[in-house]
């Protein structure tokens, strides 16, 4: 497994590779301290597999970088790792599809909790952070990519993930992911949820 990590300061970047290096069989783990740094490590061979991204980067006052993962496969394997969780900004990358988020300040033990459930095909955020973003869920309307839109819909018709597979060109593996990130999303819970949740926004 290849990782790369980015984020300016160094001393975030040596803790988070020692830890995913002594724990993750077979790791190599990269470090990039620049957006800059960044492109030019997504250029070079072998790729990595997972990205921890921090998106307030000093050369990057626009975020750049993390809109151009959002334009390609990339930001299916990107985990946002920040000091300051920004409900806004995590609800935006939520709408793009990407994996998952983890507190600069989080133990080892949540680090590594959090990215084995993102192997394994969940989305993941802090459940105090997730109940938080639940009650902010109606303060931003930014809409899904339109991947996870398309996934949306097959929900609420009640689509099972199999049929979504064959219907979205998609594998099983992939559509969990994309239903995972659907529901937290919404702040929901399940499908069923789901359903409620949208049917009092569309008939308050």
């Amino acid at each position: 497994m290849n990782i790369l990590i980015v984020d300016d300061h160094p001393l975030t970047c040596q803790g988070l590779a020692a830890l995913l290096s002594a724990t993750q069989l077979g790791a190599q783990v990269q470090s990039a301290y620049s957006a800059a740094q960044a492109r030019l490590a997504l250029q070079k061979l072998p790729k990595p597999d997972w990205i921890f991204l921090d998106i307030n980067l000093p050369d990057d006052p626009e975020h750049a970088l993390f809109r151009g993962l959002c334009e390609s496969t990339w930001i299916d394997h990107t985990v946002l790792i920040s000091a300051d969780p920004q409900h806004r900004l995590i609800r935006r990358a939520l709408a793009e599809g990407v994996r998952g988020f983890i507190p600069k300040t989080a133990d080892p033990e949540l680090v590594l909790d959090g990215f084995s459930r993102i192997l394994a095909g969940e989305f993941y955020v802090p459940s105090a952070l997730a109940m938080q973003l639940r009650d902010t869920a109606h303060s931003d309307s930014r809409p899904l990519s339109p991947r996870l839109q398309q996934v949306q819909e097959l929900l609420l018709r009640g689509t099972a993930n199999k049929i979504m597979a064959r219907q979205l060109g998609l594998s099983d593996h992939t559509v969990k992911e994309y239903v995972s990130s659907v529901l937290t999303f919404h702040g929901a819970a399940n499908r069923l949820e789901l359903v409620l949740k949208l049917s009092k926004e569309i008939n308050p």
